[in-house]
């Protein structure tokens, strides 16, 4: 097998951005070899030389002395999602009635820009044991989703089942296809829909608790 092709500057810089953007803190370099998904350390040693020879950032002593030293290029740059309390089905999906706020989040969490995503409020445990991006599906939290009718499968999608919304594993069969549940509560079904079966969207990251803790803006941003 070949090397790995090296990161650019701008994604190292924007790993970093991202996880203090979500963490508050500056990433260890073990958490950044995970975050930048690289074999060594050593690796992440490297960027981060480049990127302070060139002024970007700072390293100090310590597990987490990381500081960024150029927050006119490096500062996290944001786009507003919708938090929708209701998932209709068809072009309805942000109509105004279905969107209780918006949210600013680093663009990064929400790529590519072309694409349209949306906020959705997680309720019951019937995901708990599915993990996005890290982290479990459970009752409280936000999730983000990526607005998308065709599912693959092994994605984590959001459907519309007898006029609710539902978020389930998306499965393939013979002529038929399987929206499972993943969870440690035996009360929840698999539910078998047909093979003209569109999706809403494909969750791509769970904010922990998000129902709870996240304050939603209600006007939609200005253009």
């Amino acid at each position: 097998m070949g090397r790995k092709p090296s990161l650019t500057r701008d994604q190292v810089l924007a790993a970093i951005q991202r996880w203090f953007a979500e963490h508050g803190d500056a990433p260890s370099a073990e958490q950044l070899r995970k975050e930048l998904r690289v074999g060594s350390t050593r690796t992440v040693f490297r960027y981060l030389r480049a990127l302070e020879e060139e002024g970007t950032i700072e390293r100090e002593p310590g597990a987490h002395g990381l500081r960024l030293l150029k927050p006119q290029q490096a500062g996290v740059q944001t786009r507003a999602i919708p938090v929708v309390g209701q998932v209709p089905a068809g072009p309805l999906l942000l109509a105004d009635e279905n969107v209780e706020g918006w949210i600013r989040m680093p663009k990064a969490f929400a790529t590519p820009a072309s694409d349209r995503f949306f906020l959705l409020h997680i309720r019951g445990n019937s995901m708990n044991r599915a993990r996005v991006e890290g982290g479990l599906i459970e009752d409280g939290d936000l999730v983000l989703v990526r607005q998308r009718t065709v599912a693959r499968p092994g994605d984590i999608v959001v459907a519309l089942i007898d006029g609710e919304s539902t978020v389930k594993r998306f499965a393939s069969g013979a002529g038929y296809s399987v929206l499972k549940p993943e969870t440690n509560d035996p009360r929840h079904r698999q539910i078998l829909v047909d093979r003209s079966f569109r999706a809403l969207g494909v969750v791509v990251r769970v904010f922990k608790k998000g129902s709870e803790i996240l304050a939603f803006v209600a006007d939609a941003p200005a253009v």
